[in-house]
């Protein structure tokens, strides 16, 4: 009986240290996963940003054409809005808000904002002056300042008056 109730000892203990084994390897696993959906979901997210930033910057460049007739200063407000009828415009700043799916989307649903911003400093004024379109673009989440994707447009506008 001595050498059974032995034998049964060490195939218990065998068990239980395949057991930890396997409990270690699927904890780590489970983390690897959870880790790497969290990077997806930022890379989407960077990813759509800069495409969103992208196209901003592109309508930009279009509206400003030496083709476009009648062209204003305030070209800028104008083919803002016609493109994201949401959006709103306090005090030379453009803030366009988007849903978690990447669709624009007024202020209360956004879970994105894409803000514009003229520059501050006096040099870049003066490079204004000369024919230059300054702006920041940058994209948060809500609720976080830490910008998930930033873009300095400095844009030449032909046949300035």
């Amino acid at each position: 009986m001595n050498r059974s109730n032995s034998r049964s000892s060490l195939f218990l203990m065998e068990i239980m240290l395949a057991v930890l084994f396997f409990s270690i390897a699927g904890a780590l696993c489970l983390q690897m996963f959870a880790k790497s959906h969290q990077m997806e979901n930022d890379t989407t997210n960077l990813s759509m940003a800069a495409n969103h930033v992208q196209s901003t910057v592109e309508l930009l460049k279009h509206s400003v054409s030496p083709s476009r007739e009648n062209r204003t200063d305030d070209f800028f407000p104008e083919c803002i809005l016609t493109e994201y009828p949401h959006a709103e415009l306090n005090s030379g700043t453009t803030s366009i808000y988007f849903d978690p799916d990447w669709n624009h989307c007024e202020k209360t649903q956004g879970a994105f904002c894409m803000e514009i911003t003229p520059p501050e400093t006096e040099d870049i004024k003066e490079a204004e002056d000369s024919g230059l379109f300054c702006r920041t673009i940058s994209v948060y989440k809500t609720g976080v300042k830490e910008p998930v994707y930033s873009f300095d447009l400095k844009l030449h506008i032909p046949n300035r008056p």
